[in-house]
């Protein structure tokens, strides 16, 4: 049975980390050993955490680090302890206890897996992006996410992308390809990272029987989309398409398709509960252009 380390990234979630923590408790996996990474919380959820689960190791960070460092840092240390699987794993999350040892059994060290992730509220509906992606427009595609859970969602297949709220690599990956890219500091670190990984001929599988259940965006102001979470999606999907094309009349002909359906949903961001995401979608790409990468807005500045 290989170790794995857990590694979580936690940021002032007292509203749901107890039923993380209920979960993590009835995992049926015996080599597993949750790091968490707190990115500076102040809301007690840190000192929750240590106190009910005492044998896990907890780091903590002096300021909001981000998902991509946050991540860094856990797998350093996994990498420190001589752990063997890392899985990554958000805290607004819960899951069936034997996902993790689902997930291992069809992991080796070429290949990482992912599981069937469905919403909290709606457990009939996936939320996800695991599928394929469109490097020509920067879209994911065949994700199933806001669908109905059905046949199409439960077969096992490989896949081009998918979402860290959980994924399960062996450490050698990172060993290879490097660490995440903390440019990003959260959203698409993700598929940077496993475009560079399939590249150099790892597999990524989805495994269906491995279930979880995830609250959508529950630390960047929850929902499907929040203007934070819109700000740096937006910046950070011109900086992704930037750095994995293939020519400059490729990144060209991206950016004039990216500004072109802006301008065409333009209209729609006039209504009073939609302005604030144009806003920040505006600002997202400002920043992109200005150079302005890493952290740079919170949730409170929106």
């Amino acid at each position: 049975m290989p170790s794995v380390g857990i590694i979580t990234v936690n940021y002032n979630s007292a509203a749901f980390i107890g039923k993380f923590i209920e979960s993590i408790i009835k995992l049926d996996y015996e080599k597993a050993r949750l790091i968490v990474v707190d990115a500076g919380s102040i809301d007690g959820s840190r000192e929750e955490i240590a106190s009910r689960l005492p044998d896990a190791h907890v780091i903590s960070c002096d300021e909001n680090v981000g998902t991509a460092r946050g991540n860094n840092i856990g797998i350093d240390f996994c990498r420190q302890e001589g752990l063997e699987y890392v899985l990554v794993l958000n805290n607004d999350t819960t899951h069936a206890p034997n996902f993790l040892s689902t997930l291992m059994a069809g992991a080796d060290e070429h290949t990482m897996t992912v599981p069937r992730i469905l919403l909290s509220k709606d457990r009939s509906l996936i939320s996800t992006h695991a599928g394929d992606f469109d490097w020509f427009l920067g879209l994911f595609r065949n994700t199933y996410n806001a669908k109905p859970d059905g046949p199409a969602t439960q077969q096992r297949r490989d896949i081009q992308t998918a979402s860290f709220c959980c994924l399960l690599a062996p450490l050698s990956v990172f060993d290879e390809i490097g660490l995440l890219d903390e440019q990003f500091f959260m959203y698409y670190e993700e598929t940077d990272f496993l475009r560079k990984a399939l590249d150099r001929g790892y597999r990524l599988v989805y495994e269906p029987d491995a279930v979880i259940y995830h609250d959508e965006s529950a630390s960047s102001g929850g929902g499907w989309m929040t203007p934070f979470k819109q700000y740096y999606a937006s910046r950070n999907r011109m900086y992704l398409v930037h750095k994995h094309a293939r020519s400059r009349l490729r990144y060209a002909l991206f950016t004039a398709y990216f500004w072109a359906a802006r301008m065409l949903s333009a209209p729609r961001y006039f209504m009073p509960r939609q302005r604030a995401l144009f806003k920040a979608q505006v600002l997202g790409m400002l920043h992109y252009y200005q150079g302005r990468m890493g952290r740079t807005l919170e949730v409170h500045d929106f």
